[in-house]
C-alpha cells in the first residue's frame, strides 16, 4: 500500500469536549491523500470511545493510547511512525478549515526551500465564537528575524517536510512547554520558515486549552533556549539576565533596561549585516527594533528621564515613525503591559 502524501499528527488528553470538531475538521478536509495519526496519552475521560468510533468509521484515523506521557512524547511517537512525505500538526481542540492541508501542501511543492508552514488563525473560545485573527508574517527573513523574541509559526497550525523533524531528531524530552519553540530554534539552522497570508485554522484559547494553561508554566525555559542560540549568532557571551529581558515582562532594574536595549541593537546590526534584506524586509525589522526599543524606554522612564529621551533617540534612530500619534498611543498601551514580546 503507497504511503501517504501527509501524516497528520495529533496528540489528546481529556480532549473529550471538543474533540469530535477538531476530528471531523482533518476528515472534512479537501485534500484526502493523508493518514491521521492520533495518540491518546493516558485520558480517563471520554476521548477514548470518541476515538475508537471514528477508527472504526474511516481506515485513515489511527489510533494508539499510552499511558500519560506528556506532550513531547506524544508528539514523537506519533511523527515518528508517520509514513508520509509531511507531517501536518493538530491540537484536539482546534479546528482546521477545509482547504489547509490542500493549500499548504500546495505552497510546499511550489516552494522547496521552505521546510515548515504554518498559517494566520483566527482566534476562538470555548464556545465557537470568535475573539479576534493571528496574523504571521510570511516572509522568511522576518521570521528569522522573530526567532530572538518569539515563535514564528503557530505550533498546530503546521506542516513540516518529514525529513527536516528527522535530521533534528524530533522534539527533545526537556524542551518541556516550549517544545516548539525549541524545535523551531534547532530547525532554523537547515531550512526556512514561511506562514500563509490566508486563515486557514481556528485557534481556539480557552481556560484549558494547552496556551492557556501553559502561558504560566513557561518560566526561564524560554529563555534557557534562546540564550545559546542568540551567543551563537552573535559568536559572544549572552548575558542571561538581557536574554530575560527579550521576552518582553516588566524589567526590574535600569540595569536590566541598559543591557536588553543593547543586546537588541546587537542582534539588529548583525542581522542587517548578515542578510541581504530588501527595502521592505528592511523596513519590516527596523520598526520591529525600533519598538521594542521605544518599549524599553517607556519601562526606562520609570527610573530615569535622562535614560528614557536616551533610549528614545536610539529608536527613532531605526524608525522615524515612532513618533507618530498613533504609534505614541500604542506605546502607552506597551507600558500598561510591558509586553513586546508578540
Amino acid at each position: 500500500m503507497p504511503s501517504p502524501a501527509v501524516s497528520v499528527v495529533m496528540p489528546a488528553f481529556n480532549a473529550a469536549a471538543f474533540l469530535d470538531e477538531a476530528v471531523q475538521s482533518i476528515l472534512d478536509q479537501t485534500f484526502r491523500d493523508f493518514e491521521f495519526i492520533i495518540i491518546d496519552d493516558g485520558s480517563t475521560d471520554d476521548t477514548a470511545r470518541i476515538l475508537q468510533k471514528y477508527a472504526q468509521a474511516d481506515d485513515r484515523v489511527k489510533v494508539y493510547r499510552q499511558e500519560n506521557q506528556g506532550m513531547i512524547a506524544a508528539l514523537n511517537r506519533g511523527c515518528r511512525m508517520a509514513q508520509g512525505q509531511f507531517i501536518a500538526r493538530m491540537d484536539a481542540d482546534d479546528i482546521s478549515l477545509p482547504h489547509r492541508l490542500e493549500r499548504q501542501l500546495r505552497f510546499m511543492d511550489g516552494h522547496p526551500e521552505i521546510g515548515i508552514l504554518g498559517t494566520s488563525v483566527s482566534r476562538i473560545d470555548e464556545n465557537g465564537s470568535f475573539t479576534g485573527d493571528w496574523r504571521q508574517s510570511p516572509n522568511r527573513k522576518v521570521l528569522r528575524w522573530n526567532h530572538f523574541f518569539r515563535v514564528c509559526v503557530i505550533h498546530p497550525t503546521v506542516v513540516m517536510r518529514r525529513e527536516i523533524l528527522e535530521r533534528i531528531n524530533f522534539y527533545r524530552s526537556d524542551a518541556v512547554h516550549a517544545e516548539d519553540w525549541d524545535l523551531w530554534l534547532r530547525a532554523s539552522a537547515i531550512t526556512e520558515f514561511s506562514n500563509t497570508r490566508e486563515i486557514l485554522f481556528k485557534y481556539r484559547v480557552w481556560s484549558k486549552s494547552t496556551s492557556k494553561r501553559l502561558n504560566q508554566e513557561y518560566g526561564e525555559t524560554p529563555i534557557k533556549l534562546l540564550a545559546p542560540f542568540i551567543s551563537n549568532f552573535l559568536n559572544e557571551s549572552t548575558s542571561i539576565e538581557a536574554v530575560a529581558g527579550l521576552r518582553g515582562t516588566k524589567l526590574a532594574s535600569l540595569g536590566q533596561i541598559h543591557l536588553t536595549a543593547t543586546l537588541l541593537e546587537k542582534l539588529y546590526d548583525r542581522f542587517a549585516a548578515q542578510h541581504s534584506l530588501s527595502s521592505e524586509e528592511l523596513n519590516e525589522i527596523s520598526r520591529d527594533a525600533a519598538k521594542k526599543l521605544g518599549c524599553l524606554a517607556l519601562q526606562a522612564s520609570r527610573f530615569s528621564v535622562l535614560e528614557f529621551l536616551s533610549l528614545l533617540i536610539r529608536a527613532v534612530r531605526l524608525d522615524y515613525r515612532l513618533l507618530s500619534p498613533s504609534a505614541i498611543l500604542k506605546g502607552l498601551e506597551r507600558r500598561r503591559s510591558w509586553n513586546f514580546a508578540r
